[in-house]
């Protein structure tokens, strides 16, 4: 089973209200879609996007890298082979790891299609068919994101992500409205997305360990891994690193430094299936547990996200990958719905989604 074509295609969805983090605020998709066909005819796809703000590259990149480098390089190439695929994107362009897994998710549909089994099958087997999620309440008013929280625990969720980082003061307001509207049986992560500087994370979070918080996400910036095992060491609260971590590399130094008491691995960030399930690997191995993130994904990169979930162990909690209620649309067939939270793991062939290629060529961005 050969590549032997590919297409990157950019996609621009308007987000129902902006979303805000420490780092900006997003009102439209990212992603780029690629769409990878083989020798039988048969078609992958995959998806990646970016937040220019948090990785460094927009849109544009990740579509002239696809296009330029990366899809020319893996033509010709086994489809099913995704250690040589990965082996090759690496030797024609280094790092770019979003850009990557674009063609990493493409080419897992196409070797799970040819199998004729779900790709969660071609993974090893599932854990679970059933996969908890995160409600997210990103930087709005006390009011406001009490008013979210509630909601989505109405709706069933038992987890909620509040976003912090801009304001410590308003952070603490938002944090407490959440907890005092949800109650205490509820599981609250927050997320700090490189925001604070040492002094500031370490006062924040001092006073929100009344909050019985489940962890708290990458405060720091990036590079400040000593800062965040200094911050692990003094909280009781579980510390997690994001935009520290992109590569196995990355995962072996947080751990040895004690930088993180839990790992975020998210598929679009760190290159794919095929590089997370390393992280996943060393996680297990090293007894540090780790959770699924997400960047706001369509129906088509939750699904895949959801394969990895179900066939690794080593990932815990509610996962944050049902990017698509925050979008006006969509470009599958039928999207998948939380049902009291929970999303059941897609069973046909494949990642299991059925792209509709009319929406793909609505919302196709030309630059």
């Amino acid at each position: 089973m050969k590549i032997v074509s590919g297409e990157a295609i950019p996609i621009r969805i308007a987000l129902r209200k902006p979303f805000k983090i420490a780092a900006g605020a997003l009102t439209h998709t990212n992603h780029v879609l690629v769409r990878l066909e083989d020798n039988e005819g048969r078609v992958g796809w995959g998806e990646t996007t970016t937040f220019l703000e948090v990785y460094g590259y927009d849109q544009r990149s990740l579509y002239h890298t696809l296009t330029d480098y990366l899809i020319p390089g893996v033509i010709g190439l086994d489809g099913d082979d995704l250690e040589e695929i990965h082996h090759c994107m690496d030797r024609r362009v280094p790092f770019n790891l979003m850009a990557k897994t674009g063609i990493d998710m493409a080419a897992h549909d196409l070797a799970a299609q040819a199998a004729g089994v779900p790709l969660h099958a071609l993974l090893g087997g599932r854990r679970t068919d059933q996969i908890p999620l995160v409600g997210v309440v990103d930087i709005v008013a006390p009011e406001e994101a009490s008013q979210a929280a509630a909601q989505q625990v109405s709706q069933g969720f038992q987890t909620i992500k509040i976003k912090i980082g801009l304001d410590a003061n308003a952070d603490i307001r938002r944090v407490e409205a959440v907890r005092d509207a949800v109650g205490r049986t509820i599981r609250l992560r927050v997320d700090g997305n490189c925001g604070y500087d040492r002094d500031t994370a370490l006062g924040v979070f001092s006073r929100m360990e009344d909050y019985d918080l489940e962890w708290i996400e990458q405060p720091l910036p990036a590079w400040d891994l000593e800062g965040m095992a200094a911050l692990a060491r003094r909280l009781k609260t579980p510390v997690a690193v994001d935009e520290s971590l992109y590569t196995v590399h990355d995962a072996r130094r947080c751990i040895a430094m004690g930088a993180a008491d839990v790992l975020n691995i998210k598929v679009p960030k760190c290159g794919g299936i095929f590089r997370c399930r390393q992280i996943a690997e060393l996680c297990q191995a090293s007894s540090i547990p780790c959770f699924l993130g997400g960047c706001l994904e369509t129906t088509l990169g939750t699904a895949a996200a959801m394969h990895f979930y179900a066939t690794t162990p080593a990932v815990v909690s509610a996962a944050e990958i049902l990017g698509s209620p925050f979008y006006v649309d969509d470009v599958v067939q039928c999207t998948i719905e939380a049902t009291h939270g929970v999303v059941e793991l897609p069973q046909s062939p494949g990642i299991g989604v059925i792209i509709d290629e009319k929406k793909v060529a609505r919302f196709r961005h030309y630059f």
